[in-house]
Parts: C-alpha cells; sequence; structure tokens
C-alpha cells in the first residue's frame, strides 16, 4: 500500500485495510496521538473526535464527611493501622481530563460484572459511602473519578521489590520456537521479569481470560523455518511470509498442593507448597503455576512453488491449539526450577503435531538476555509481584522517578480510572528500551486492579527485527543478537482481558526456608578430570567405551588422518556413541594443531566403517581452552537414575542401560581468540563442553524425536524435548 500524503483524506475502507503499526506511523507523522485501538486510530486520521475526549467526568453525590470516613476507613484496612488524624491535606487535583495517549475510554459492551473474592481481608464494601456510586452501571462507559471534590486517589498501591531482568534464551531447536509463538512459556521466563501488582501470588490464586484482537506476523524464511520444521506437514511449503490471527481463551493458575505433595517431614507446615525436582535432580520446595490456552488459529502465508518461494497465496482456517504449562518456582529464593511445556497443534484436515519441551531454570540459553521474555509476553498474563520496587505509586509517576530503578523495561502510571468490566484499575504503559533502539518496539499497556496479581487487561504492539538496528543500539545487544537472531521480522499484536478469577486464601511461602532444601553444593558433582586425547568415559555400562575407541585407533590405524592428529597434539573435540547395527560404535571427530579437521568411525569390532574431512575452517584448534569435566561414566549413571529424572527417563532407558535407538554424545565448543571475544564477560571465549542425547522411533504411526543437553562440567541438566508428528 502506498503511503498518503498529510494532505490526503483517506477514507475509512483505505484505513481499515491497513494494519495497527501502519495507522499508528500515520498518526505519528501527523503529530496525532498514537495510542488506543484500531478504530480509534482511524477515527483520528478521519479527523473525528476520539471516546477519551468526550467522556463525561463523574458526578458522585456523597458528603464530604462519607467521603472522609471512607477513606479513613481505607486506609487502616489496606495498611492494617488506624487513620492518623495528621496525615496532610492531600493536594487538589487539576481538573483535567485526560488523552487518548494515556487510556483507552471508550464505550464498553454489555457484560457481566465478574464475582471477586478479596484476599486483603478488606471488610463488606456493601454500604461504603467511598465504594457506593462509584462503580458504574453495566450500561455505563468508562469514566474518570470526580476531581470537583479534591479527592485522593481510592486506592495507593505499595508494591514490593525490584528484581532485573536476567533471563536467557536461544533456539535451541523447533520445539522451543512453536512455544515463543503461544507464550507458553513464559512463565519460566517472565516471572523473573518485573511487573506490577497489588499483593503477591497466593496458593489457589486463578484467573480465566479471552485473547482477541491477536495477530503474529512473521517474514523472513530463516525465522518461518524454525516453525516449519515442527508443524509438519502443515506448513511443510510455506515460505517467506507467515500470518496467523488467534482468538480463544486461557487461564492461569497457581496450585494449591496437599499434604503429599510435600515429601519431607519436618516442612508439613508449609502446606500449599509442592515439591519439584531441579536439573540436577534435587527435590525443592516450589510455588506450582499452571498455563492454559485453547485457541483457534487461522493461518495464511506464501508456498514454494517447484522449489522457488513464489507469490502465491496460501490459506488454512479453523487449527487449533491447545497447551498446557507447569512451572515451579522455589520459595526461597524464587528461582524457577523447571518448566514443562506439551502443544498439541491440530490442522483444517485433523493431522495433529505434537511438542513437548521441559526446561530447568535460565542457565546456559544463549545471548538474547531480553528478548526471550519480550517474545513470551503476547499470550501470557504477566506476573506482577516483582516489577516495582517498595513505592507507594501514583497516576504520573515514571521508571525515571526512581533512581533504584535497574532494568530496560520503562513504565508510566496513569491516573486511576473506572472500568465497566473491571472497575477502579490503574493504566500503565510498560515499553522497552533497549528493544526500541536495537530491534523495532516493545510496548505493552496494561490495566492493574487492587487485589489482582495479574492484569485484568493486557494490550501487546511487538516488532522484532535485526535489521531495525539503529545507530544508538547497545554493542553487545547488537553483537548478540547479529549472531544469534534469525533474520525476518515477528511482529505481535495482541489484546488479553480477564473473564474471572479467584483469589486463594495462603499466601505463597516466599523467602521461607525449609528442612528439605538441599545444601549449598549437595549433590552436585565436582569429580572433574583433565583431557587426554579425548574427553575421559570409563564407562561401566557400555561394552566399547571411548578409551577403548581411541586405542583401537592408535594401534590399528596409525597412519590415518586422526590417528596423526592425535598424534601430533590434536585431540577429539566430538564423539558419539550409538549402536545402529545393535553393535557398539564412535564416530569421532577430531582436529589437528594445524587446524584440519575430519572425522571417522569404528565399530566396537575395531572395524572402520567410514573417515572424511571436514572444510577447513570448519573448527578451530585451541587446547589451552578446553576444560576439565566430569567423566562420561558419571554423567549418563546420573541421566539414567529413575529418581532424578524419570519423565525423562521412560523415553531412554533400557533395564539400567541405554535404550539401543539412543545415541549419547559430547561436543567442545571453542572460540578464535580474538579481541572481541576478549571484551565479552563470562567467560564466553572459553570452551564449554555439552553432552547430547537422542533418540527417533515410531510408534503407533507417528514419528517421535526426543534429545537432551547437559553441562559436562557441572553435570547440570539444560533441557530436553520430545515431538511427535504423523509419521511419513
Amino acid at each position: 500500500m502506498s503511503r498518503m500524503t498529510p494532505d490526503e483524506t483517506p477514507d475509512r475502507d483505505t484505513l481499515s485495510s491497513m494494519k495497527v503499526s501502519e495507522l499508528r506511523q500515520m498518526c505519528s507523522e501527523q503529530g496525532l496521538l498514537v495510542s488506543g485501538k484500531k478504530d480509534e486510530l482511524i477515527n483520528r486520521l478521519m479527523g473525528l473526535p476520539d471516546a477519551a475526549k468526550s467522556a463525561p467526568a463523574a458526578s458522585l453525590p456523597r458528603s464530604p464527611e462519607d467521603i472522609d470516613d471512607a477513606i479513613d476507613r481505607l486506609i487502616s484496612r489496606v495498611s492494617g493501622e488506624a487513620p492518623s488524624e495528621d496525615e496532610p491535606e492531600p493536594e487538589e487535583p487539576e481538573e483535567e481530563v485526560l488523552e487518548a495517549e494515556i487510556l483507552d475510554a471508550e464505550m464498553v459492551e454489555e457484560e457481566p460484572e465478574p464475582e471477586e473474592t478479596e484476599a486483603t481481608g478488606l471488610e463488606d464494601e456493601e454500604d461504603d459511602p467511598w465504594f457506593s456510586g462509584v462503580i458504574p452501571s453495566e450500561e455505563s462507559p468508562e469514566i474518570y473519578l470526580d476531581d470537583e471534590d479534591g479527592e485522593e486517589p481510592s486506592m495507593v498501591i505499595t508494591l514490593p521489590s525490584v528484581a532485573n531482568i536476567q533471563s536467557n534464551w536461544r533456539p535451541i531447536s523447533a520445539v522451543v520456537m512453536v512455544v515463543l509463538l503461544v507464550g507458553a512459556i513464559a512463565f519460566y521466563i517472565v516471572q523473573d521479569d518485573p511487573a506490577f501488582t497489588a499483593r503477591p501470588l497466593h496458593y489457589g490464586d486463578h484467573m480465566d481470560f479471552t485473547i482477541t484482537e491477536t495477530t503474529v506476523s512473521i517474514t523472513g524464511d530463516e525465522l518461518i523455518g524454525h516453525l516449519r520444521d515442527t508443524v509438519s506437514p502443515t506448513l511443510d511449503d510455506v515460505c517467506d511470509e507467515l500470518q496467523a490471527s488467534v482468538t480463544g481463551t486461557g487461564s492461569i493458575a497457581i496450585r494449591k498442593g496437599g499434604p503429599g505433595d510435600i515429601t519431607h517431614g519436618l516442612d508439613t507446615d508449609l502446606e500449599g507448597a509442592v515439591s519439584a525436582r531441579d536439573a540436577y535432580g534435587r527435590e525443592h520446595l516450589t510455588v506450582e503455576q499452571i498455563l492454559t490456552h485453547d485457541l483457534s488459529i487461522d493461518l495464511e502465508g506464501k508456498v514454494r512453488n517447484e522449489g522457488t518461494c513464489s507469490n502465491t497465496g496460501w490459506i488454512r482456517q479453523d487449527n487449533d491449539l491447545t497447551s498446557i504449562s507447569k512451572s515451579w518456582k522455589e520459595i526461597t529464593g524464587k528461582s524457577t526450577v523447571r518448566t514443562d511445556t506439551q502443544v498439541s497443534f491440530t490442522d483444517s484436515d485433523g493431522v495433529r503435531s505434537d511438542a513437548r519441551s521441559v526446561i530447568y531454570g535460565t542457565e546456559g540459553f544463549g545471548v538474547l538476555g531480553d528478548l526471550a521474555p519480550i517474545l513470551t509476553f503476547p499470550l501470557t498474563p504477566i506476573e506482577l509481584h516483582d516489577f516495582f520496587g517498595d513505592e507507594s505509586l501514583e497516576g504520573g509517576e515514571t521508571s525515571n522517578d526512581h533512581i533504584n530503578w535497574n532494568s530496560d523495561w520503562r513504565w508510566e502510571v496513569f491516573d486511576e480510572i473506572n472500568t465497566a468490566m473491571h472497575g477502579l484499575v490503574y493504566p500503565i504503559r510498560i515499553f522497552h528500551f533497549e528493544i526500541g533502539r536495537c530491534l523495532g518496539h516493545a510496548i505493552i499497556d496494561i490495566q492493574v486492579k487492587q487485589g489482582s496479581p495479574w492484569p485484568v487487561k493486557q494490550e501487546v504492539d511487538i516488532v522484532i527485527d535485526k535489521d531495525l538496528e539503529t545507530s544508538d543500539c547497545n554493542f553487545f545487544v547488537s553483537a548478540g543478537t547479529q549472531a544469534a537472531l534469525p533474520d525476518g521480522t515477528l511482529s505481535v499484536a495482541m489484546v488479553l482481558t480477564e473473564t474471572s478469577s479467584n483469589a486463594g486464601s495462603i499466601a505463597a511461602h516466599w523467602g521461607t526456608a525449609y528442612a528439605g532444601s538441599p545444601g549449598v553444593g549437595e549433590d552436585i558433582p565436582t569429580d572433574t578430570r583433565q583431557w587426554g586425547l579425548a574427553m575421559p568415559d570409563e564407562s561401566e555400562i557400555r561394552m566399547f567405551d571411548l578409551e577403548a575407541a581411541v586405542q583401537c585407533l592408535m594401534a590399528n590405524y596409525s597412519t590415518r588422518d586422526a590417528a596423526l592428529a592425535l598424534d601430533s597434539g590434536g585431540y577429539i573435540w566430538q564423539a558419539a556413541w550409538s549402536e545402529p547395527t545393535r553393535s557398539p560404535e564412535w564416530n569421532m571427530s577430531w582436529v589437528s594443531d594445524d587446524d584440519r579437521s575430519g572425522w571417522i568411525i569404528l565399530r566396537s569390532s575395531c572395524s572402520l566403517i567410514g573417515e572424511g574431512d571436514y572444510e577447513d575452517g570448519e573448527f578451530k584448534w585451541n587446547r589451552e581452552a578446553v576444560p576439565e569435566t566430569l567423566t562420561l561414566d558419571l554423567i549418563e549413571t546420573r541421566i539414567l537414575s529413575e529418581t532424578r529424572y524419570p519423565e525423562l527417563n521412560q523415553f531412554i532407558d533400557s533395564g539400567a542401560n541405554w535404550n539401543t535407538d539412543v545415541t549419547y554424545a559430547h561436543r567442545l565448543s571453542v572460540s578464535e581468540e580474538n579481541e572481541l571475544l576478549g571484551m565479552l564477560p563470562g567467560g564466553l571465549g572459553e570452551g564449554q563442553v555439552t553432552i547430547a542425547g537422542s533418540r527417533a522411533w515410531e510408534d503407533s504411526g507417528r514419528d517421535n524425536a526426543l534429545s537432551f543437553a547437559m553441562n559436562a562440567e557441572t553435570g547440570r541438566m539444560v533441557a530436553w524435548f520430545h515431538t511427535s508428528l504423523p509419521a511419513n
């Protein structure tokens, strides 16, 4: 669509066919406000008045004595103290109507007011003059509180302390890309992010919500490829462009555990908490959160024609996606112990693709630390408890007013308003500063209500594209995203609205020590070894270990390139054990001290199965970067334990040994010594060794694939994934 000049008067049909982001750009170019819904932007561009400007102020007939009494009672109930007679007089608020830049004041369709259970123990409000007359009837539009009486806001919310965004993410597999699309792992990252609330989480908290006006648009074949690999065969021929229109429902809840969920006898007084195993297989007491989605998705995009991406359009409507995500956060330190997400996608032909990801904490997920929360915001209610410090926030405050605010997420609180659906709420705009400079923009408009741990309304506008980088972009953000973010553009627009909620009665036991908590360093292996020609193995369950394979190579194939490389200072940087013919074999990748590299396969009978060379520069020799690691034997013993990772164990274990379809491998990753890596924090230029396992099998006409990853230096499980697709 061609861009219009400021002097043109576009018709409504033309404007209606444009995207919200395009309408906002036009408003910006014409000096108009850029917030609000699509209809409001169109009215603004056509010169029609904004609903917010014409919203009438509410006239609330009540006596000054009633108001004073109500304020005193409210303050005493929220603070738990008797009202003070020495409180200073509040300043007379300006008689001013907020513009639509601040909040959306539109006519709200008639909907029943949801029942709410206040968890703060407030008294019955039926005859309270402060509340009577403020909540509008079902026919009322959103209104502003009356300023004529010189009142304070009806709620002044005190919030807990700041927590910096420390979460990390990288596209480990196509499974992760599917999960990111629906925002189903947001609990594992977003819950470590700052958010806004009136109270901490309670066991038994529950909220149902709708998802409307939601589109996810992806351009760029590399970005689409991550999704295409998983949602097969539905997206097999899609290329370059893909758009999903999403509607549906969801829920979020904090499970109240019972006595059977606590395994240590001395911790039974912490009822509500749930035992969960961490990355080392140790048990912790946690708060369990459950997030569900039931979505209808219409897809459209471009498709390939004889192997080339064409302009041929493709539409696939009436697809369904269901997901359930569970997360566990340790009660003492609030760190994420584990997340378990299961997604099922059924296309309009009834073809189903299933995916499951289990991720342990947030360590070891690459360089895009701030990007994951942004991608996972869209379809997930933000948990608000950790966003703000211990400050009383009122309309007009921003993150710039708080000198201790230390996050790239910035925010602004607007004056409290009264809404037809949710009553009294504070509108807040949240935006990401670095993303705005480097990758596009990330804007989240929320409405928060006293007593609710999640926003009652959440509107998202996100554009992620590394080609939008400016000269102001942070160096490390630029370097990291260029290296790890796929080429392409991701755009997300979404409206999430609470439909009903219930409050739990017992506050989560945050900050509580407990008897069953693992001690510092408890059950974390420390018996690391230096490498020789390869990573130490010493397996007691595999007949043909890595030491035997290297001995076979050096004794029987001493003139081969692999043996010559090892004999002159080279080493095995990657090796994979498997039994494709029910006879164990090793596929070993080597590198010499002059940076030549290649591979060789040896079977347990010391038979040479194959060998070859990698291209020059495929892998760099760097003996000094090779770290000490645990042995392959110790690691596999922990992985195959029935108690440490019971749900993974069922796919890979066969009587205390590996299932015959499993591949068990290690990989050393090193980086060239150069000036850039020397500037990076955390020793990113040093070597890292990862244990990786995989299995592929067919069951009941479906192709199954499983993979897992573990840190070979610490024995810490990173994640495991399972996909189940229709058999080819």
